[in-house]
């Protein structure tokens, strides 16, 4: 048996039984009442991961609609099923709409059932996991000491509660993404699905499965991204150069409030927010017509501009303070910045937006694991020059070391770093000792340990 516990609404008693009969074969923990009232009091005795909810209820003080708005009021990570009559799909999509999960008819598929329980326990534990971290402040706060940046965050703080689509404009690098999810955590569409899709792609068919599912026939199907994101949100990255296919589909989709999967013939009702980013602003994006006009028309976005790393110089120490906390969770030894290593990163004019700016940090931190724990100006230095010196830098942006495990990607960095630094100072141990900030007994075990060849080396 799992520890989520399952409530199924209904004022049938066959259906109750059937549905907990399907789902305690599962190992799944099932009970049924059969009014609104009886809800309201498991509630607030029991924890509940999940209800399944009859659209009508008859006879009962509330009917579904009503206490799927009191369910929501009083907690609204708790994931609800609706259970609708056979074709019923308009008042399926008003039921997602006041904030219920997903829906499904009658009669049952127990496949399909159990799928979507399944999806539902999954985006509740997800929810709880969140709730119990506190969504750190310190990793999921926006960063916002330069003027720019707290102009951003009014925008986003209004913007948040409506309904409108969005397109942020910025740099490769500059957050984009990050604020995307910001904006759907303050939404009230929080507590469902947040995706994001890269419109960047050669296989358009594949990306079209990706986004509507598929139906091979009437029994095999194969859900889409559309399928675990109702009533959540989207964020479709390079938006300038999603494919005139899919922006056909999509328009349809924002104008009928529903969508077909792949070789299926059964309408979807759907109800997601959408948000865009790309590199190409607005203007451009319009007068060369990247985009339909009626599509443009129909999102009518609220148009973010995010400030470039230059304009940013006052949130360096708080960026940097957050990538550290993450490496430290990440495994790393717990690792702090002197004041002069920030303010010498904050001017360094080779950053060119936050992403590298997190990877110099990471680089440092991974260099320097066995070193003390401040990090001070003399032991970056020579690291910095490493990381941007465009002949050797192949290793450091190489991304097979990003399928390593954490300990052979340490491993892959030191020995490219320690046979770089070797080469330069032409073996000469005392003067690469001073300057990469290494203590010379340590340096020579750390070659040997590499098994680094050292034959030559010069005091």
């Amino acid at each position: 048996m799992t520890d989520s516990k399952i409530l199924i609404v209904d004022d049938e008693l066959d259906i109750c039984k059937q549905l907990v009969g399907v789902l305690e074969d599962k190992g799944f923990d099932a009970s049924y009442v059969a009014s609104s009232e009886e809800t309201l009091e498991i509630l607030k005795k029991e924890n509940i991961s999940l209800i399944l909810l009859d659209i009508w209820l008859n006879n009962s003080k509330l009917d579904g609609f009503q206490t799927l708005e009191k369910v929501v009021q009083i907690d609204n990570s708790i994931p609800i099923i609706m259970i609708s009559g056979h074709g019923n799909i308009e008042t399926a999509v008003n039921s997602i709409k006041k904030g219920a999960y997903d829906f499904i008819e009658k009669p049952f598929d127990s496949e399909l059932l159990i799928f979507k329980v399944k999806k539902a326990l999954e985006n509740f534990k997800l929810k709880k996991k969140i709730q119990q971290i506190g969504k750190k402040n310190y990793v999921s706060k926006i960063v916002a000491n330069s003027v720019s940046m707290k102009k951003i965050l009014e925008s986003i703080k209004k913007i948040s509660k409506t309904e409108s689509s969005i397109l942020l404009f910025g740099d490769v690098g500059m957050g984009k993404t990050f604020v995307a999810k910001q904006i759907h955590d303050k939404s009230n569409r929080h507590y469902k699905n947040f995706r994001v899709v890269d419109c960047k792609t050669s296989n358009i068919e594949k990306f079209e499965i990706e986004l509507f599912g598929n139906e091979v026939n009437q029994v095999t199907e194969f859900p889409g991204i559309f399928d675990e994101i109702n009533g959540g949100t989207i964020l479709f990255k390079n938006f300038d150069l999603i494919s005139k296919k899919i922006q056909g589909k999509l328009l349809r989709i924002l104008e009928e409030k529903k969508y077909f999967r792949i070789g299926g013939y059964k309408p979807r009702p759907i109800n997601f927010r959408i948000i865009a980013s790309s590199k190409t602003n607005l203007s451009k994006i319009k007068s060369e017509k990247k985009i339909r006009l009626d599509l443009l028309k129909k999102l009518d976005f609220f148009y973010i501009s995010l400030p470039s790393i230059s304009e940013r110089v006052k949130d360096f120490s708080d960026l940097v303070e957050i990538f550290l906390i993450e490496l430290n969770e990440n495994g790393y030894r717990k690792k702090s910045f002197s004041g002069n290593v920030l303010d010498f990163l904050s001017n360094l004019n080779n950053i060119k937006n936050f992403s590298q700016l997190k990877k110099l940090v990471e680089w440092i931190v991974i260099m320097l694991e066995e070193e003390k724990d401040e990090i001070d100006l003399v032991m970056i230095k020579e690291l910095v020059k490493v990381f941007f010196d465009e002949k050797n830098n192949q290793f450091i942006d190489n991304n097979e070391h990003m399928d390593c495990t954490l300990k052979e990607a340490r491993e892959n960095f030191e020995k490219d770093y320690l046979e770089y630094n070797l080469s330069k100072y032409n073996f000469n141990i005392s003067k690469m000792s001073s300057k990469i900030g290494m203590e010379r007994t340590a340096l020579y075990r750390k070659l040997k340990l590499m098994k680094i060849n050292n034959t030559g080396l010069k005091e």
